[in-house]
């Protein structure tokens, strides 16, 4: 019934140039509601939108930053297939809570991978956390993205669609260099899957952190990407420029590190009550 109206989507996802995986989930999403709704396109109704949301709220029990994600994509359609006006204020933005993300201890990150038996899981997490990558971006790493000679890792068009370097650590160098001569020397994807020629999967990457996390008894809720949030965090309380770390991570926004700022140690930034400074002025007058 909508299968015009469904090509176009994706001739107009194409034109506006988005990436291939924003390309295939708003297609998705867009299907999924065409299903819900079982109209043509051409008479759905804010209602009809309305319905699915609920449906997706009080049924699927999705979490609002998802329902946002479906609303982004069904917006997309109406506005740039469909040709209709949109009106915010009769689909509002879902507020999302923002829980601080899962922070590692210094230690309790080397002990994780030191422990790592296989050590291709132990190169791709050091190189995470030494460097503040993305699992995303980890995985697609090349062996010229690696320069040993500049200490520097190239990270091409990550999520923010930008290239970038981030700094390479001498220790994840070594470990680096062990699994190059260990894995047959790849001299095209440097985490290549072993079932085909393609990088390997982030999936698999989450798979083997979460699980051996909870091998070793670490708090609850690590993943590939509790290594970048520690990476950020060790970084802080090194004293090094909130503005360094910006870079490095890849944010755009300023607020998107600022987060950071709230899972430091404070002990370890210098940071002090001012009721023990006072205590401690009181004391030394005596």
């Amino acid at each position: 019934m909508n299968e015009k109206y469904l090509l176009k989507l994706q001739e107009d996802l194409r034109l506006k140039n988005y990436t291939k995986n924003t390309c295939d989930d708003y297609y998705r999403f867009v299907v999924r509601f065409l299903d819900f709704v079982g109209k043509d396109a051409m008479s759905i109704s804010y209602a009809d939108i309305r319905k699915f949301i609920f449906y997706m709220q009080n049924e699927e029990h999705k979490k609002p930053a998802t329902i946002n994600v479906y609303t982004a994509a069904i917006r997309f359609f109406f506005v740039y297939t469909l040709g209709y006006a949109w009106d915010n204020r009769k689909i509002p933005k879902m507020k999302c809570d923002r829980k601080l993300p899962v922070v590692l201890t210094r230690e309790e990150v080397n002990r994780l991978i030191d422990s790592m038996d296989n050590y291709k899981h132990k190169a791709i997490t050091a190189t995470m956390y030494s460097s503040g990558l993305r699992v995303s971006e980890v995985c697609h790493l090349r062996y010229d993205d690696i320069s040993r000679t500049k200490k520097m890792i190239h990270v091409s068009l990550s999520k923010n669609r930008q290239d970038r370097y981030t700094i390479l650590s001498d220790y994840n160098l070594d470990i680096l260099t062990e699994y190059w001569y260990r894995f047959n020397r790849p001299k095209g994807w440097l985490f290549p899957s072993p079932l085909r020629d393609a990088p390997l999967t982030p999936a698999t990457v989450e798979q083997f952190i979460r699980e051996h996390a909870r091998k070793l008894g670490l708090p609850e809720g690590v993943t590939p990407h509790t290594m970048r949030h520690s990476f950020a965090c060790h970084m802080l309380e090194d004293g090094v420029s909130h503005t360094f770390i910006q870079q490095l991570l890849g944010h755009r926004s300023p607020a998107s590190t600022d987060v950071y700022l709230q899972m430091t140690s404070k002990a370890l930034m210098g940071i002090r009550s001012p009721f023990d400074t006072y205590r401690e002025e009181c004391d030394g007058g005596r």
